[in-house]
């Protein structure tokens, strides 16, 4: 059974949210299906709305100067948005690609901040959600920054298992900030180790 937006937001927020509160959430969310290498959002698109993701995969990536990198990953139950595009009204600098079929609730932001003027608990698990974003962007700089590739790898072997069944092995290069090329001998590396 897929876990419902509900569910996943009250294991975040460690509360029960107020009925009343779900009731408003339900009211603007609607729900979208996409099959896999479907484009949610492109590069230079404004991102207008924030997802809940119930069942299927989804990579944030980035154009630069015709090099796909993988940014982000996120499995199922997430939610996500692009922030930096959300909150400015700028075009995004990230597309996001379903790398599954999937299915997401959908709930537009602007309607969404119209709430958090009328519920405190829901204003509280915007800000809690966006502190999370916060942690894991803090979290992969810091991979990126103090870690050799080996090390970029192995931590996201062990925090981030599912990925290696989820995506490519290209993804996961530029993920990691290398080529296929090297991740290949990486792997064989770390296979000849064990």
């Amino acid at each position: 059974m897929e876990p419902s937006m509900k569910d996943y937001i009250e294991s975040i927020i460690g509360k029960s949210l107020p009925k009343e509160d779900l009731a408003m959430l339900h009211e603007i969310s609607s729900v979208q299906e996409f099959t896999k290498g479907d484009s949610l959002l492109e590069q230079g698109q404004r991102c207008t709305q924030i997802w809940y993701l119930s069942n299927g995969a989804v990579r944030f990536f980035e154009n630069v100067h015709g090099e796909y990198r993988t940014t982000h990953f996120f499995q199922a139950p997430a939610m996500f948005t692009v922030y930096q595009s959300i909150l400015t009204g700028e075009p995004s600098e990230l597309s996001i690609e379903a790398t599954t079929d999937l299915k997401l609730e959908v709930l537009p932001y602007h309607e969404l901040k119209a709430l958090y003027e009328r519920s405190h608990s829901l204003e509280s698990v915007g800000r809690i959600m966006a502190e999370f974003q916060f942690i894991g962007e803090m979290n992969r700089r810091r991979m990126l920054l103090n870690m050799d590739a080996l090390q970029r790898y192995e931590y996201l072997e062990a925090n981030q298992p599912e990925v290696f069944q989820l995506y490519q092995l290209k993804d996961i290069a530029t993920y990691i900030g290398i080529t296929p090329v090297s991740l290949s001998r990486l792997r064989k590396y770390r296979m000849e180790r064990k």
